[in-house]
């Protein structure tokens, strides 16, 4: 159960600091990194903390799965995520994204260079329909849905 309230701890943390920099600059070209740093790690203390109900080992999450997101969410899915969760391939798309900065550890040391920043606001609400699917198996009374952003269908 910690390891589900530090992963809602550090979403919701994503959010007040996307929703304070939206706030404040509402025309941003991208999110701030610090938003979408606390958001992977949100995520992947989410899926570990589903992944840790389901009888896999710590060991084994910090050994084999390290701070990747898609090994987590794919191990998730192996493990019957479906069963809680249904996702739409845009959204499998963005966290494939995220990943790619979050797992290289790009949102936290400056690697100069193009980078493909994926659409935040899919990833928040993403973020939350895991969320919220997984804390009721977990055990955990909080949710997130009242942090939903609007944003366009895929």
């Amino acid at each position: 159960m910690g390891m589900a309230r530090y992963g809602h701890e550090f979403l919701e943390a994503a959010f007040v600091v996307y929703e304070r920099a939206a706030r404040l600059n509402p025309g941003m070209a991208m999110p701030p990194v610090p938003a979408l740093y606390l958001l992977g790690h949100g995520l992947e203390l989410t899926f570990k903390a589903f992944l840790l109900t389901k009888g896999i080992t710590h060991e084994h999450l910090r050994r084999k799965l390290g701070h990747d997101l898609e090994k987590a969410f794919n191990l998730s899915k192996a493990n019957d995520l479906g069963t809680l969760l249904q996702w739409h391939v845009l959204e499998e798309s963005v966290l494939t994204s995220l990943n790619a900065l979050y797992s290289s550890k790009e949102l936290e040391y400056i690697v100069t260079g193009t980078k493909y920043i994926p659409h935040y606001p899919w990833l928040q609400n993403f973020s939350i329909k895991l969320f919220d699917a997984v804390a009721t198996p977990i055990g955990f009374r909080e949710r997130l849905a009242s942090w939903s952003l609007d944003v366009a269908p895929f």
